[in-house]
């Protein structure tokens, strides 16, 4: 396994514009996670599966267990695919008109170990990061 810790990033928009964009998941885009899915399971999480891609080719599916836990944040648990007991907590700070993003947990692969993989993970966020920053613009 290997730490996690993504800090000092900020939307540019308050917490419940956040929160609105957190609890709208399927109904808005990460073109980095093609073929993405959304599976209500109840009134605070669901499955999310995606394409794993690797070199402009799909090498697997990602399916992760998504739980909202309103307003702090939400539990990530990678429940099928490659990275199989990966759990992230991404949580939000109130700072006014912006809201503070920080993630933390512990990541683990069956393609990738200690530097690769913790480079992978903080890659991915923060392209998830920029997809979330342009599907915020939408909603304000």
């Amino acid at each position: 396994m290997v730490l996690i810790i993504d800090e000092g990033s900020d939307f540019d928009a308050p917490l419940e514009i956040v929160w609105k964009l957190v609890s709208s998941e399927g109904q808005h885009r990460h073109d980095s996670q093609p073929n993405r899915k959304y599976e209500p399971i109840n009134e605070v999480s669901g499955h999310i599966s995606f394409d794993a891609m690797e070199g402009g080719k799909v090498v697997g599916r990602h399916r992760v267990k998504l739980t909202r836990v309103q307003p702090v944040g939400f539990v990530m648990e990678y429940v099928g695919g490659s990275m199989v007991g990966t759990k992230l907590f991404q949580y939000y700070v109130p700072k006014g008109k912006k809201t503070g993003v920080t993630v933390v947990g512990d990541a683990t692969s069956q393609l990738m170990h200690g530097d690769q993989l913790q480079k992978a993970v903080l890659t991915a966020l923060e392209v998830s990061y920029n997809e979330d920053r342009e599907n915020l613009k939408k909603m304000t």
